[in-house]
């Protein structure tokens, strides 16, 4: 028999198939589909007979709309225009010293810190587990060594600290993105505590100051990871 023969008779002319079972389809389909060797009627009369079957899982139907509207959403939102980082500046606005008020504020910020007095400087047993919890935006860092030698000598207020990257803007009014991996900088702080009477543009290094090491590669954190994270000494760290 071919079964890709063409029917004798027109479609539009066939006579569509009957049932021709004088018992009800739904019992007589469920007992034809189990296996010989349950007893069909029994399962039947217990599992399915009175109760309602859904055809159709609402909750999955529910599911899979949710994750199309979903996958919709986000295929929206990657057609957008991408919208510049809030760090980055304007060129009139990329001034250093407009931020040099930051940087005051951050000194005092310090001295509340490391409760500083007009007597002594802190003692760096007590000032490095509040340094490495500490914010740095503001402070003033230079590169003291770098795997990368155009890095060396670079200093600038802190703009913006991420887990990888210090932004700051130099004196030359330029900003600069310095990478904390394989990096050493120097961090200089208040020797003692800052009097409301800065000159407007003085900065930490025109006052007593001490100065910290702070070795990039084990400072890749966020400050807001850092200031719950417990941290172990070492006794040499390699560039």
């Amino acid at each position: 028999m071919d079964i890709y023969a063409q029917s004798p008779v027109p479609f539009n002319q066939q006579e569509r198939l009957k049932f021709s079972s004088k018992d009800p389809f739904v019992p007589e389909f469920v007992k034809s589909s189990l296996l010989p060797s349950v007893n069909p009627a029994e399962i039947y009369a217990t599992r399915v007979h009175g109760r309602k079957i859904l055809l159709e899982n609402p909750v999955g139907k529910r599911e899979k709309k949710l994750k199309k509207k979903k996958r919709k959403q986000q295929t929206n939102t990657k057609s957008l225009p991408r919208i510049s980082g809030s760090w980055t500046l304007n060129p009139h606005e990329s001034k250093f010293d407009l931020f040099v008020p930051l940087h005051h504020l951050w000194m005092g910020y310090m001295s509340e810190l490391l409760a500083l007095n007009n007597v002594e400087p802190p003692s760096t047993v007590s000032a490095h587990p509040k340094l490495i919890k500490a914010d740095y935006s503001g402070s003033f860092l230079s590169v003291q060594m770098s795997k990368n030698p155009s890095l060396v000598g670079i200093q600038g207020i802190v703009l913006h600290e991420s887990e990888n990257t210090f932004n700051i803007i130099t004196k030359n009014n330029e900003t600069k993105v310095l990478p904390k991996q394989n990096t050493i900088f120097t961090l200089c702080v208040p020797a003692y505590a800052i009097s409301d009477s800065l000159p407007p543009n003085s900065l930490v290094l025109d006052i007593p100051h001490l100065a910290f090491t702070l070795f990039g590669n084990q400072f890749r954190f966020r400050a807001t990871e850092r200031a719950g994270r417990k941290f172990k000494s070492k006794e040499t760290i390699e560039l």
